[in-house]
This record gives structure tokens, sequence and C-alpha cells, in this order.
């Protein structure tokens, strides 16, 4: 399944709630796939990861409690409109050509930047849509920065006063890979091809 097919699948499932959505995805189907990296933020130098808590619809949740399991991480943000899906939706279609076996072993993180309007019931709905591997996780924005330091990420809220959202955050856009141990490997254009991270991803299992 394309991205822009998740895209317009998402819209419909989640309903009239996420009509803003639609609003921007209608707008980004008319930009390149490269645009994506326009609200995109590179990594930091010098980073190495590290465990953290935040919450999930599920309750707390720990990178520790992965331990045994490959780990994707996203940083990202419901509402934005297209390097946020574009990457889900390449997650997503790792996991569909992957054995029943070899999902047991990975789970995904998409950790939300916002949570003045992600609550974890949206988080939940939005990450399920794409695939049950994909955990939405978010916290205080205080409990955000940190881990964000922890892995490079850089984001920024910046006030948009004539859209319809108010303001959009500008982020890393990298997929973090993260080892069995929890050791951080490597990180992954958001855009790369499924064939490319599905290789990395089955080479930590």
């Amino acid at each position: 399944m394309t991205c822009m097919m998740y895209l317009k699948r998402l819209i419909f499932k989640l309903g009239k709630s996420y009509l803003v959505f639609a609003v921007l995805f209608l707008t980004s189907v008319l930009v390149s796939k490269s645009a994506a990296h326009n609200n995109s933020e590179p990594l930091k130098k010098d980073f190495s990861g590290g465990d953290f808590t935040l919450k999930s619809a599920a309750g707390p949740l720990s990178l520790q409690d992965l331990r045994g399991s490959v780990v994707l991480i996203f940083f990202g943000y419901t509402a934005c409109p297209t390097v946020c899906p574009i990457s889900l939706a390449t997650i997503a279609n790792v996991y569909k050509r992957m054995s029943p076996t070899e999902l047991q072993g990975t789970r995904a993180l998409f950790i939300s930047l916002d949570p003045e309007r992600d609550n974890l019931e949206l988080l939940d709905r939005y990450t399920n849509y794409f695939h049950p591997n994909i955990i939405g996780l978010t916290d205080e924005i205080s409990a955000l920065k940190n881990v964000a330091e922890k892995y490079g990420v850089k984001f920024k809220k910046t006030l948009v006063p004539d859209s319809t959202l108010g303001y959009v955050i500008s982020h890393s856009s990298d997929i973090i890979l993260v080892d069995r141990d929890g050791v951080l490997r490597m990180t992954i254009p958001h855009d790369t091809e499924t064939g490319h991270l599905l290789k990395q991803l089955k080479l930590l299992l």
C-alpha cells in the first residue's frame, strides 16, 4: 500500500475529529516527497540514546520494558501533514513484510511532541491504524525534551496565527533503530525505501 493510500484511509478512519488532517493532506498531495523535509530538523550530533519512560494508552512504558525486541523510534505529532504519516506508513509496510515470528521481536514507538493536542486516546487510534506493533507515546513537555535530547532530536513549536491549527512543530525526522539490548544502533532517513529499512531491522533481530 502506498503512503498516499494510507493517508486517505487514515482520514476516513479517524472521522470528523481529524478534519484538519484531511485539509492538510489535500494540500500536501501536490507536494513532492522531497518536500516532506520542509518542516524537519537534522538530528543533533553526539547523542547516545538511553532508557526513558513515557505515557501510552495502556499506561507508562519504558524502553527497558522492550528489552529483547528491536525498537524503531520516531518523533513527531499526529497533525504533521507529510513527514510523520510517510514514516509510519514505511514502518507499517516493513512490518507487513515480516513473518509472525519476526514481528514478535520488534516494536515501534511514535513519540508525540504535541501533548497539547495529542491525547493518549487519539495517539492510540492513530498508531493502531498503521500497525498494532506501533505504540503511541507522549508526556509533559519537560519529559519529552529530556527524551529528545537523549536521541539527538530537535523540535520547535512555531505559531501560525492564520492557520486552523494555530501552530506547527518542526522536528528531526530520522527513524531511530535500537537493538535488543536497548543500544542505539543507527538512524535512517524517514523517506527511506521499505526494503532498506527491512534489511537493517532484520540484521538486528
